[in-house]
Protein backbone atom coordinates (compact mmCIF):
# COMPACT_ATOMS: atom_id res chain seq x y z
CA UNK A 1 0.00 0.00 0.00
CA UNK A 2 1.32 3.44 -0.88
CA UNK A 3 2.20 5.92 1.86
CA UNK A 4 -0.71 8.32 1.09
CA UNK A 5 -3.19 5.44 1.10
CA UNK A 6 -1.72 4.16 4.35
CA UNK A 7 -2.05 7.59 5.93
CA UNK A 8 -5.68 7.82 4.80
CA UNK A 9 -6.49 4.42 6.27
CA UNK A 10 -4.78 5.32 9.52
CA UNK A 11 -6.72 8.60 9.68
CA UNK A 12 -9.97 6.72 9.08
CA UNK A 13 -9.19 4.34 11.95
CA UNK A 14 -8.47 7.30 14.22
CA UNK A 15 -11.79 8.93 13.32
CA UNK A 16 -13.66 5.72 14.06
CA UNK A 17 -11.81 5.41 17.35
CA UNK A 18 -12.93 8.85 18.57
CA UNK A 19 -16.19 9.48 20.41
CA UNK A 20 -17.58 13.00 20.47
CA UNK A 21 -19.01 13.51 23.97
CA UNK A 22 -19.91 17.19 23.56
CA UNK A 23 -22.91 19.50 23.23
CA UNK A 24 -23.36 23.19 22.58
CA UNK A 25 -22.58 25.48 25.54
CA UNK A 26 -26.26 26.42 25.82
CA UNK A 27 -27.35 22.78 26.02
CA UNK A 28 -24.61 22.09 28.56
CA UNK A 29 -25.88 24.86 30.83
CA UNK A 30 -29.51 23.68 30.54
CA UNK A 31 -28.56 20.05 31.18
CA UNK A 32 -26.24 21.05 34.01
CA UNK A 33 -28.90 23.13 35.75
CA UNK A 34 -31.24 20.14 35.75
CA UNK A 35 -28.47 18.05 37.32
CA UNK A 36 -27.31 20.57 39.96
CA UNK A 37 -30.72 21.75 41.14
CA UNK A 38 -31.31 18.66 43.35
CA UNK A 39 -27.97 18.90 45.25
CA UNK A 40 -28.40 22.66 45.58
CA UNK A 41 -31.87 22.14 46.98
CA UNK A 42 -30.43 19.57 49.39
CA UNK A 43 -27.81 22.02 50.66
CA UNK A 44 -30.44 24.74 51.10
CA UNK A 45 -32.72 22.28 52.92
CA UNK A 46 -29.84 21.32 55.23
CA UNK A 47 -29.31 25.00 56.05
CA UNK A 48 -33.01 25.43 56.77
CA UNK A 49 -33.00 22.34 58.97
CA UNK A 50 -30.27 23.87 61.13
CA UNK A 51 -31.25 27.53 61.05
CA UNK A 52 -34.94 27.55 60.14
CA UNK A 53 -36.57 28.64 56.90
CA UNK A 54 -35.75 32.25 57.73
CA UNK A 55 -32.07 31.27 57.73
CA UNK A 56 -32.22 30.81 53.95
CA UNK A 57 -33.31 34.40 53.40
CA UNK A 58 -30.85 35.65 55.99
CA UNK A 59 -28.03 33.89 54.15
CA UNK A 60 -29.06 35.27 50.76
CA UNK A 61 -29.48 38.75 52.23
CA UNK A 62 -26.03 38.59 53.81
CA UNK A 63 -24.49 37.79 50.43
CA UNK A 64 -26.45 40.54 48.67
CA UNK A 65 -26.21 43.16 51.45
CA UNK A 66 -23.40 44.99 49.64
CA UNK A 67 -24.06 44.66 45.89
CA UNK A 68 -20.64 45.94 44.82
CA UNK A 69 -18.83 43.57 47.16
CA UNK A 70 -21.11 40.76 46.03
CA UNK A 71 -20.35 41.50 42.38
CA UNK A 72 -16.60 41.45 43.04
CA UNK A 73 -16.95 38.18 44.95
CA UNK A 74 -18.94 36.56 42.16
CA UNK A 75 -16.62 37.74 39.38
CA UNK A 76 -13.55 36.80 41.41
CA UNK A 77 -15.08 33.44 42.18
CA UNK A 78 -15.70 32.83 38.48
CA UNK A 79 -12.02 33.48 37.74
CA UNK A 80 -10.89 31.29 40.65
CA UNK A 81 -13.25 28.57 39.35
CA UNK A 82 -11.21 28.39 36.14
CA UNK A 83 -7.88 28.52 37.96
CA UNK A 84 -8.98 25.54 40.07
CA UNK A 85 -9.74 23.59 36.89
CA UNK A 86 -6.29 24.40 35.57
CA UNK A 87 -4.45 23.58 38.80
CA UNK A 88 -6.27 20.26 39.18
CA UNK A 89 -5.54 19.17 35.61
CA UNK A 90 -1.92 20.30 35.72
CA UNK A 91 -1.37 18.52 39.04
CA UNK A 92 -2.40 15.10 37.72
CA UNK A 93 0.42 12.60 37.11
CA UNK A 94 0.28 13.12 33.34
CA UNK A 95 -0.66 16.82 33.46
CA UNK A 96 1.49 19.87 32.76
CA UNK A 97 0.88 23.58 33.22
CA UNK A 98 2.11 24.32 29.68
CA UNK A 99 -1.05 22.71 28.27
CA UNK A 100 -3.34 25.13 30.15
CA UNK A 101 -4.85 28.04 28.23
CA UNK A 102 -7.10 30.72 29.68
CA UNK A 103 -9.51 32.83 27.72
CA UNK A 104 -12.73 34.80 27.69
CA UNK A 105 -15.94 33.63 26.04
CA UNK A 106 -17.55 36.80 24.77
CA UNK A 107 -20.87 35.19 23.88
CA UNK A 108 -21.57 34.19 27.49
CA UNK A 109 -19.24 36.77 29.11
CA UNK A 110 -17.39 34.22 31.22
CA UNK A 111 -13.74 33.18 31.55
CA UNK A 112 -12.66 29.66 30.67
CA UNK A 113 -9.74 27.29 31.15
CA UNK A 114 -8.86 24.88 28.35
CA UNK A 115 -6.50 21.93 28.69
CA UNK A 116 -4.95 21.43 25.27
CA UNK A 117 -3.74 17.84 25.61
CA UNK A 118 -5.29 14.44 26.28
CA UNK A 119 -5.73 13.27 29.87
CA UNK A 120 -6.97 10.00 31.37
CA UNK A 121 -10.71 10.27 31.95
CA UNK A 122 -10.29 9.94 35.73
CA UNK A 123 -7.83 12.86 35.83
CA UNK A 124 -10.09 14.93 33.60
CA UNK A 125 -13.10 14.22 35.82
CA UNK A 126 -11.16 15.29 38.92
CA UNK A 127 -10.27 18.60 37.28
CA UNK A 128 -13.81 19.12 36.05
CA UNK A 129 -15.33 18.46 39.49
CA UNK A 130 -12.76 20.36 41.58
CA UNK A 131 -14.46 23.82 41.46
CA UNK A 132 -17.82 22.27 42.32
CA UNK A 133 -16.31 20.84 45.48
CA UNK A 134 -13.90 23.65 46.44
CA UNK A 135 -16.11 26.66 45.67
CA UNK A 136 -19.53 25.08 45.98
CA UNK A 137 -20.09 22.10 48.25
CA UNK A 138 -17.41 22.80 50.87
CA UNK A 139 -18.30 26.50 51.46
CA UNK A 140 -21.99 25.59 51.59
CA UNK A 141 -21.39 22.94 54.25
CA UNK A 142 -18.94 25.04 56.26
CA UNK A 143 -21.26 28.04 56.10
CA UNK A 144 -24.21 25.97 57.27
CA UNK A 145 -22.47 24.21 60.15
CA UNK A 146 -20.51 27.31 61.24
CA UNK A 147 -23.57 29.52 60.98
CA UNK A 148 -22.04 31.85 58.39
CA UNK A 149 -24.97 32.52 56.09
CA UNK A 150 -23.08 34.49 53.45
CA UNK A 151 -20.59 31.65 53.02
CA UNK A 152 -23.40 29.11 52.69
CA UNK A 153 -25.13 31.25 50.06
CA UNK A 154 -21.81 31.65 48.22
CA UNK A 155 -21.55 27.87 48.12
CA UNK A 156 -25.10 27.47 46.77
CA UNK A 157 -24.35 29.99 44.05
CA UNK A 158 -21.18 28.19 42.98
CA UNK A 159 -22.84 24.79 42.96
CA UNK A 160 -25.22 26.31 40.42
CA UNK A 161 -22.21 27.93 38.72
CA UNK A 162 -20.72 24.47 38.13
CA UNK A 163 -23.70 23.44 36.00
CA UNK A 164 -21.64 23.26 32.81
CA UNK A 165 -18.97 21.15 34.51
CA UNK A 166 -21.56 18.74 35.86
CA UNK A 167 -23.04 18.43 32.37
CA UNK A 168 -19.61 17.46 31.02
CA UNK A 169 -19.24 14.87 33.78
CA UNK A 170 -22.64 13.49 32.79
CA UNK A 171 -21.59 13.34 29.13
CA UNK A 172 -18.54 11.29 30.19
CA UNK A 173 -20.61 8.67 32.02
CA UNK A 174 -19.57 5.16 31.08
CA UNK A 175 -16.15 6.23 29.76
CA UNK A 176 -13.41 4.05 31.34
CA UNK A 177 -11.11 5.88 33.72
CA UNK A 178 -8.04 5.08 31.66
CA UNK A 179 -9.46 6.27 28.34
CA UNK A 180 -7.77 9.36 26.90
CA UNK A 181 -10.07 12.38 26.72
CA UNK A 182 -9.41 15.84 25.35
CA UNK A 183 -11.31 19.11 25.69
CA UNK A 184 -13.45 19.74 22.64
CA UNK A 185 -11.98 22.79 20.87
CA UNK A 186 -15.30 24.64 20.46
CA UNK A 187 -18.09 22.84 22.35
CA UNK A 188 -18.79 21.82 25.93
CA UNK A 189 -17.45 18.34 26.51
CA UNK A 190 -14.69 16.08 25.27
CA UNK A 191 -13.36 13.91 22.52
CA UNK A 192 -12.76 10.40 23.85
CA UNK A 193 -9.99 8.41 22.21
CA UNK A 194 -10.01 4.67 22.56
CA UNK A 195 -6.89 2.85 23.69
CA UNK A 196 -4.81 1.54 20.79
CA UNK A 197 -5.05 -2.01 22.19
CA UNK A 198 -8.87 -1.88 21.95
CA UNK A 199 -8.89 -1.11 18.22
CA UNK A 200 -9.66 -3.94 15.80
Amino acid sequence: MSAPAGNAARAAREVRATQDRSVTPTRAILLGLVLVLPPTAGLVWLHAARHGALGIWTALDALAARPLVGLVVVLGGAAVHEVIHALAWAATPTGAWRHVHFGWQWRSLVPYAHYAAPLPATAYRIGAAAPLVVLGILPALVGTFAGVGALAAFGWLFVLGAAGDVAVLWLLRGVPGGAQVEDHPSRAGCLVREEASSRP
